[in-house]
Formats: C-alpha cells, sequence, structure tokens
C-alpha cells in the first residue's frame, strides 16, 4: 500500500511541476504581447558585431505592434505578427506583403523588454554576426 502511495504521489508531483512550467511560459509570453501592444516603436540604433549605427535625432524607421496582432511599419508595410517561445526564447515572427504583392516574413529574438524600451536580435543568413536593435517607445 505504501508503495502505491508513493507512486501516486510522485506521479502528482511531477504533473504539478510540468503543468506549471507551461503556465510559467504562458504568462511570460502574454506579459511580453501586452508589453509590446498599442505602442509605436522607434529604432534607436543598431548594433552589427562591434559597430554601431544611431539613429537618434534622425528620421528612424519604426513600427507599431497592435493588440489585434496586426502590425504597421514607417515602410508603410502592414501585416501581422505573432510571439512564440522556442528553447526558453521568445521570438517576434512579423508576416507581411511588399507595395509589389511578395510576402515578406522575418523573425526576431526578443532579447528584453520593458514599459519603454525592447532589444531585439537576429542573425543574417549567411553571417556570423548578430544585429541588435534598439527600440524606444514615446
Amino acid at each position: 500500500m505504501k508503495k502505491i502511495l508513493i507512486i501516486l504521489s510522485t506521479i502528482m508531483i511531477i504533473i504539478i511541476f510540468n503543468s506549471c512550467n507551461k503556465d510559467i511560459a504562458n504568462t511570460k509570453l502574454d506579459l511580453i504581447q501586452n508589453m509590446i501592444v498599442n505602442k509605436t516603436w522607434y529604432l534607436d540604433y543598431s548594433i552589427i558585431g562591434n559597430k554601431t549605427q544611431s539613429y537618434v535625432g534622425q528620421s528612424t524607421y519604426f513600427i507599431t505592434y497592435l493588440r489585434n496582432r496586426t502590425t504597421k511599419d514607417s515602410d508603410g508595410l502592414s501585416g501581422i505578427f505573432s510571439i512564440v517561445e522556442n528553447n526558453g526564447k521568445f521570438i517576434l515572427i512579423v508576416n507581411t506583403k511588399t507595395f509589389n504583392g511578395n510576402n515578406l516574413s522575418y523573425s526576431n529574438t526578443i532579447e528584453s523588454v520593458g514599459d519603454m524600451k525592447m532589444i531585439q536580435s537576429y542573425i543574417s543568413t549567411g553571417k556570423t554576426e548578430k544585429t541588435m536593435l534598439y527600440f524606444t517607445s514615446k
């Protein structure tokens, strides 16, 4: 009888811990989603390898993520976005169309996000250096 109780207790503990991990990931995903939506994010600067390009004080790229999961940017492109969790990292996926109707998709890792600042990163195909993008919401 004790053996059955120990086995049942162990199974219940495993189930509880697995469900908690899933809830935590979903909570983080919801938090990130809520922090970026209904704001316009302005690209302040980018870093590629050891080269920094500042856009502060210039006409710069911006993107707005809306609660209905649509997006619009300064290039005039509109599309949809989603955020997924992959191995503990949160990936922002944007799907849009160019002016001539070609599909354009990209994905960036959300390195960090706060109420007014967000850092995204990506590695271009065929490259080894990571590009870091630093955004501010105003």
